[in-house]
């Protein structure tokens, strides 16, 4: 048996044993504390880089069909947002189509006559043909620079003594110089088809023989801007007339340096301007914006809407985009607007261009829903998707301008007039890279516009840019038949 001396020491070692146990046990309590912390904040971390990847990945993916890009920001091919029809190439069934037909005065006839017969020799002179195939060929006719010599005559009267004299046409102003048909079509070449001086002096000796320099051909540049200059008053007029007035802006480089193209446009009038500014002070410097108060259609850009005067619609081409964006990263809710959006604008084209009070507010109830729905599951989503986030609160925020194309006749469902209006402004930076002076700018933004508000006419270019050069006005032009 134990006695009570080795008793008691047996229990002093068992509680020493226990508080050694307990302080081992508090200790891991505290590391697998410390592990459990350390596990979080690197869960939390690790959904921090997940979603940065994510965000870099769609950065590196974006491109002109998922974002506010442009077209010439493309570094790969991208895949068009348009659905395959599944049409055949070429002409459609029912398509009015146009083919090349013998006309019934033709400039120039050559008969190819029969002399004789290869049967049996006899002479077939005199004898009348019983048939005459006919073909006829369209070509150019050979070219030439023709000079026209203006001679001015001086009288003096004879009872008063007082001299007279006749008046040159008012294009007519030095000694030699060459004339508006040559000058129209080296301003359209230059400006239109974007053919550097170079190519076009090549070009113009080519064709008619006549050498001109590259010197000369940017004097006669200037000369067409001067002279088309004062037609951009007639089309801003007609541009704060309209109701809808469609405005963007595009990046051009101007003596190596950062500018902007600004366009303000309808369907049958353009104006382009160039400025170092992107914002409020070009628009304001341009002039048209200030003082339009129609329905202003644009992407959302901030310097828009900062001109209260005017109504605004928003371009759901751009949301599209977007929308597409987000959709490649996985937000099942950008597919329920966007299809929410297409069937929309087919539900207005087939209403004739507007719904009616009670068909638009259905509409409305849908669009508010779908956005509620993912304001709800993105506000729940970590780390916050902040870009897509965004986007849904602006179409939150900007309801009524976004739906307007709804209710108002006028109002497109996109901005994509005034896309196309800038777009070759960007093909003319591609092939030249940069303007070497802000006047070239001006000269190539003064022509575009002319030439854009041309053929919204359904003018022939050529002939309406010689008779602006020669001193007629652009109503006058775009009245006549």
């Amino acid at each position: 048996m134990l006695t009570v001396q080795q008793a008691v020491f047996t229990v002093e070692s068992l509680i020493s044993k226990v508080q050694q146990q307990k302080q081992l046990i508090h200790q891991l309590v505290q590391e697998n504390e410390h592990l459990r912390h350390e596990i979080k904040q690197l869960r939390k971390e690790n959904e921090q880089l997940k979603y940065r990847v994510q965000e870099l990945e769609a950065r590196t993916k974006k491109n002109s069909s998922n974002s506010h890009l442009p077209p010439s920001s493309d570094r790969f091919h991208t895949l068009s947002s348009r659905q395959p029809s599944g049409n055949k190439p070429g002409g459609q069934e029912g398509h009015q189509g146009t083919t090349l037909r013998q006309v019934e005065h033709p400039h120039h006839r050559v008969v190819h006559r029969v002399h004789a017969c290869q049967g049996c020799g006899a002479s077939l002179r005199e004898i009348k043909p019983f048939k005459v195939d006919i073909r006829q060929v369209f070509d150019l006719p050979p070219v030439t620079i023709e000079v026209t010599q203006h001679e001015r005559e001086v009288k003096s009267c004879p009872h008063c003594r007082c001299v007279q004299q006749a008046e040159f046409p008012s294009h007519v102003t030095n000694h030699v110089q060459y004339g508006p048909r040559l000058t129209a079509l080296v301003v359209y070449l230059h400006h239109i088809q974007l053919i550097p001086y170079k190519r076009l002096s090549d070009t113009i000796e080519a064709l008619y023989q006549h050498s001109v320099s590259t010197g000369t051909l940017a004097n006669m540049v200037k000369r067409g801007r001067e002279a088309l200059e004062s037609n951009m008053d007639m089309i801003e007029d007609a541009l704060l007339e309209s109701n809808i007035l469609h405005v963007d802006e595009t990046s051009l480089r101007i003596n190596g340096k950062l500018a902007w193209v600004h366009v303000a446009c309808t369907s049958r009038y353009t104006y382009l301007a160039p400025h170092a500014s992107r914002g409020k002070k070009a628009t304001d410097d341009i002039g048209i914006l200030p003082r339009y108060q129609g329905t202003m259609m644009h992407d959302a850009f901030g310097t828009y809407p900062k001109y209260t005067q005017a109504t605004h619609a928003l371009c759901h081409a751009h949301h599209l985009r977007e929308l597409k964006g987000f959709i490649e990263q996985g937000h099942a809710w950008a597919s329920r607007m966007t299809t929410f959006l297409l069937a929309a604008k087919q539900a207005v084209e087939a209403h004739h261009g507007v719904l009616s009070e009670e068909e638009a507010r259905r509409w409305e109830r849908v669009y508010d829903r779908i956005l509620a729905k993912a304001q709800q599951r993105l506000e729940t989503m970590t780390p916050l998707p902040k870009k897509a986030l965004a986007f849904v609160r602006r179409l939150q925020k900007r309801k009524e301008e976004a739906l307007r194309f709804l209710r108002e006749a006028h109002v497109p469902f996109d901005n994509n007039q005034a896309e196309r209006d800038l777009r070759m402004v960007k093909v003319k930076e591609n092939i030249s890279g940069t303007f070497r002076e802000e006047t070239f700018a001006q000269s190539f933004c003064i022509t575009r516009s002319i030439v854009s508000t041309l053929t919204k006419h359904e003018k022939n270019v050529w002939d309406s840019l010689y008779l602006l050069l020669t001193g007629e006005t652009l109503d006058r032009v775009l009245s006549t038949t």
